[in-house]
C-alpha cells in the first residue's frame, strides 16, 4: 500500500492590521467675552423674574363702582365692590379699607359701573346744593365752546331769542339773559351730535333754563377760571 506524498503546508504570514492614529481633540480657546455675556444674561433673567414677582406681590384691593350712580346721588354700600389689581402710580384709587368713609358721600359726577373710584369723584355736599336745581341741557356742537366743557366748569347759560345760532350780523335789541351755572356732569346726548350737560343753577332760574333748553334757546359760554 503506497501513500501519497505529503506536501509540506506553507504557513500564511499574518496580515498587519491598519494602525489607528489617535485623534487629539482640538483645544478650545478661552473667550472671556462670551463668559461675561452668559453671566450678564443670567443676571438679567434673575432681575426680570424678581421684578415680575415684586409686581405680582404688590397687588392690593381697591374700590370700584358696582352700579351706575347719577351725579348728586348719595353712594350706598351696594354701589361699591372690591377689586384686586396692581395700580399705576399715576392713578389715585381709593383703598377697599376706606369703604366706610365713602358710603354716604355724594357723587360729584356720574359714576360708571366697572370703573375705579377716586376721591375726586366724591363730594361732601349734595348736588345740587341747597338753593340750587339740577337741570339737563342738551346742546348741538355749535352752541358750545370749541374747548371741551368738563365737569366742574363754571359757565354762563345765555338765553337766545330764537332756536338757531346767533348771527353776528344781528343787532340785539336788549341785553341777553345770562345765568351762571356749574357743570355737574357731561355725557353724549340722546340725539347724534349733541351733548347733554347737567348744570346746577339757582332755584329761581331752574324753570327758565329748563323751558328755554327744551326750545333750543340756550348757548353755553365758559367763564374765566373754568
Amino acid at each position: 500500500m503506497t501513500s501519497a506524498p505529503i506536501t509540506p503546508s506553507r504557513t500564511a504570514s499574518p496580515v498587519a492590521a491598519p494602525y489607528a492614529v489617535p485623534r487629539v481633540a482640538p483645544q478650545r480657546r478661552w473667550r472671556p467675552a462670551l463668559v461675561w455675556l452668559a453671566v450678564a444674561l443670567v443676571a438679567a433673567g434673575g432681575l426680570i423674574a424678581a421684578a415680575v414677582l415684586r409686581k405680582v406681590g404688590t397687588t392690593a384691593e381697591y374700590l370700584a363702582v358696582n352700579s351706575a350712580v347719577e351725579a348728586g346721588s348719595a353712594i350706598d354700600r351696594s354701589d361699591l365692590r372690591t377689586v384686586r389689581i396692581t395700580v399705576d402710580p399715576a392713578l389715585k384709587p381709593i383703598r377697599a379699607s376706606a369703604a366706610n368713609e365713602v358710603v354716604g358721600k355724594f357723587a360729584a359726577v356720574g359714576l360708571v359701573s366697572g370703573t375705579l373710584l377716586t376721591r375726586a369723584q366724591l363730594t361732601e355736599t349734595a348736588v345740587p346744593k341747597q338753593g340750587e336745581q339740577l337741570v339737563g341741557v342738551s346742546l348741538p356742537q355749535e352752541r358750545m365752546p370749541a374747548e371741551r366743557v368738563k365737569a366742574g366748569a363754571r359757565v354762563l347759560l345765555v338765553v337766545t331769542a330764537d332756536d338757531g345760532p346767533v348771527s353776528s350780523q344781528q343787532q340785539p335789541t336788549a341785553t341777553p339773559i345770562s345765568i351762571k351755572a356749574t357743570v355737574v356732569d357731561v355725557r353724549a346726548g340722546a340725539k347724534e351730535g349733541t351733548t347733554l350737560l347737567n348744570v346746577a343753577v339757582p332755584d329761581r332760574e331752574g324753570p327758565l333754563i329748563a323751558s328755554r333748553a327744551a326750545a333750543g334757546q340756550i348757548v353755553v359760554a365758559l367763564t374765566t377760571g373754568s
